[in-house]
């Protein structure tokens, strides 16, 4: 879809613009909706790779990847390095790393999951040792003391995903044996196993890999997701999705799988979390073998879709907090699910915000002829957009891979090298409003904002702007100046409205004396206060 570029004609002294759109932000006008955490890039230490996933554990967030070294939030790459072999932690509540945690492992690390008593991260990815000691693609490390525990599952190729129960540790991956018994990208282990104590759970999985998987609250079920095409002999539920009891191994109904069908070589679904009550999946496709790039919310209970967010543009890791769910992708089109356009050159936004309950309908997509699921329940985006610089370390040259979140901050992982042109590689921090500095404002000042003038009859000056919204607030305040910012506005204009509906703008200034020359300037304010304004702009009226 193309940028909208409706210029709006001003003529009252004053004006407030909203649309039917719900936006909320850090200051939401609309408080039905809930507010997000701050744009605001808090200090964080950085890495030279990539982070696959993040586990917060009070004030610690323990972070697995694949890096060799850490460096302070400020720091250019290849400076003031402390040596990290693919995990390490840090402080939520200041960015700062943890100096005494410190496991080495040889291979990259794909997930991590809590124990039931917040004593043990289990670990899964492509090492083979852990502190020189072997570990075949699945470990403990006491958060105590920053060792591997006793625990040794032993997979004969790499584990993606892992949770845990009081009484099993689930893998899912790539695998063909664990504890040298034949499983296909699915086992379950005891929680005290070293190399002998595999439980039954063996779903017969066909087709591409296990990416990820949960469990229920109650140990009784997990959900899989991933590439593969069949399992237990059905696609449907099956493909690319299937929820089986623990016990047996045994397909469960699964009805969301009925809408999303992501499976093969060219689809997958490419994570899963879980709250208790609902889980949560996000997927991508690049030909024919799926039809979800966005991510979906499902129901515990029942298996069956509470909302599809219907946005295009591979989205990677999602993250449920109590009023909002987090995402990180690399969207570009979400006009079918009431959200931003696709634009010429395309714009890709890899940090989005959506509600938790479902707000309106998705639509067709009668223009780009990208796979569709109109009339199924969406949830509502959320005014919060980060700006992001892509890194190199993986092939793929993406910037944010995976997301958590609790109360107080929201993190994001990846490869990205700049947050909001900020350099902050790998690792960030989000606040919420009551501890972020709420510093970020509307994105244009000076140059980069446009003002123009002319003088199209005599006595008169005719401006115009483009909109400037802001990165955590949907309501802009326009205020437009004639010859000092000491002076009343000649013009206010309040906008409420999604950054891509902050259009163009002009008003036309009358009663000035003709052959003068009257200077101008335009500032926007958000609702905290953040000013952002353009150069002056001298108009000779005619």
């Amino acid at each position: 879809m193309k940028p909208i570029l409706a210029v709006l004609a001003l003529v009252a002294t004053s004006l407030t613009l909203a649309t039917t759109s719900a936006s909320a932000d850090t200051a939401p006008i609309d408080t039905d909706l809930p507010k997000t955490v701050s744009a605001d890039v808090l200090p964080t230490v950085q890495i030279n790779g990539v982070a696959w996933k993040q586990v917060i554990v009070g004030d610690i967030v323990y972070v697995g990847g694949s890096f060799t070294s850490a460096r302070p939030a400020g720091a250019a790459a290849g400076t003031s390095e402390t040596a990290r072999s693919n995990m390490l932690a840090y402080r939520l509540s200041t960015g700062n790393l943890i100096t005494t945690f410190a496991p080495k492992f040889n291979g990259q690390v794909k997930d991590m999951a809590l124990s039931p008593d917040k004593k043990l991260l289990y670990v899964a990815g492509g090492f083979t040792q852990v502190d020189g000691v072997n570990r075949y693609r699945g470990a403990a490390i006491d958060l105590a003391t920053g060792k591997a525990t006793s625990f040794r599952p032993i997979f004969n190729s790499t584990t993606n995903a892992v949770a845990a129960t009081s009484s099993a540790v689930f893998y899912g991956g790539v695998f063909t044996s664990a504890d040298n018994t034949a499983r296909t990208k699915v086992a379950a282990v005891k929680p005290s196993d070293t190399g002998t104590q595999l439980l039954p759970l063996n779903p017969k999985v066909a087709g591409g890999n296990v990416n990820d998987l949960v469990v229920s609250s109650d140990g009784t079920k997990i959900v899989i997701g991933g590439a593969f095409t069949s399992v237990n002999g059905a696609s449907k539920p099956g493909y690319g999705l299937a929820r089986l009891e623990v016990s047996s191994g045994s397909s469960l109904a699964l009805p969301v799988n009925d809408e999303i069908r992501n499976g093969g070589t060219e689809a997958a679904i490419l994570s899963l979390e879980s709250d208790g009550t609902s889980f949560y999946g996000t997927g991508y496709n690049y030909g024919s073998g799926g039809n979800s790039e966005g991510s979906f919310k499902s129901d515990w209970a029942t298996g069956k879709l509470t909302w599809l967010e219907d946005c295009h543009g591979d989205t990677y890791a999602i993250w449920p907090t109590a009023d909002a769910v987090y995402q990180a992708s690399h969207k570009h089109h979400c006009g079918t699910s009431g959200g931003f356009p696709e634009t010429k050159p395309r714009s890709w936004y890899h940090a989005t915000a959506v509600t938790q309950d479902v707000r309106g309908t998705n639509i067709a997509d009668d223009k780009y002829d990208y796979p569709d699921h109109p009339g199924t329940p969406r949830p509502e985006f959320l005014e919060w957009y980060p700006k992001w610089t892509n890194g190199t370390y993986t092939s793929a040259q993406q910037s944010t891979w995976t997301v958590t979140a609790n109360a107080s901050y929201v993190t994001y992982g990846g490869e990205f090298l700049k947050v909001n042109g900020v350099a902050q590689q790998g690792l960030v921090r989000f606040a919420v409003k009551d501890i972020a500095a709420n510093k970020v404002g509307p994105t244009l000042k000076g140059a980069a904002w446009a003002l123009t003038g002319s003088s199209p009859s005599a006595g008169k000056a005719t401006l115009k702007w483009p909109g400037n919204p802001d990165k955590d607030n949907a309501t802009v305040t326009y205020k437009l100046y004639r010859g000092t910012l000491d002076s009343t506005p000649i013009k206010t204009v309040k906008v409420s409205a999604p950054f891509w509906k902050h259009t163009a703008m002009t008003f036309t200034d009358t009663g000035r004396t003709s052959g003068s020359s009257q200077k101008y300037k335009i500032e926007a304010v958000d609702p905290l206060g953040n000013i952002s304004r353009s150069d002056w702009v001298t108009v000779k009226i005619r």
